[in-house]
């Protein structure tokens, strides 16, 4: 499973934190800034990388509700309805794109809570997606089966 994060780059701290996290249950992260690509043009990178990921983790703090990217790599992943799941740092209320929207409370200086509850999110989402996997190959190889045992009639 691909995740890709959203934040703001001042955020790094609490970002390698998440990613350091992810990575210890077997998510993949995706996180623009350890993936240079000199000449691309930088949102088709983001874009791209949005549109290959199972969903989005959103960091919300105060530097990121503020941030123009952020909120582009939100309202892209809702219109390629890929799941935002935000982490919204205790005092910022979400507006925009994740206004109304359910999120995970963290606290910057006591964040493991906050991961520990994004990660059995994540990890759910995971085995809805392996699943789904299973379920495609199974498909495939019933129809496998079935066109083999009609090529000998």
């Amino acid at each position: 499973m691909k995740v890709f994060i959203s934040h703001s780059t001042k955020d790094k701290e609490i970002v390698d934190r998440i990613i350091d996290k992810l990575k210890s249950i077997g998510i993949e992260p995706y996180v623009a800034e350890s993936d240079i690509q000199p000449g691309t043009i930088l949102w088709e990178k983001l874009e791209t990388n949005i549109k290959n990921s199972n969903c989005v983790l959103a960091i919300v703090t105060k530097d990121a509700s503020m941030s123009k990217t952020v909120n582009q790599e939100i309202a892209a992943a809702n219109a390629l309805k890929i799941p935002v799941v935000p982490i919204v740092e205790k005092g910022v209320h979400p507006e925009g794109v994740l206004a109304g929207k359910e999120y995970i409370v963290f606290d910057k200086n006591y964040p493991n809570q906050a991961l520990i509850n994004a990660s059995k999110y994540l990890s759910s989402l995971k085995v809805k997606e392996e699943s789904k996997e299973i379920i495609v190959i199974l498909v495939f190889a019933v129809l496998l089966i079935w066109l083999l045992s009609q090529s000998g009639k």
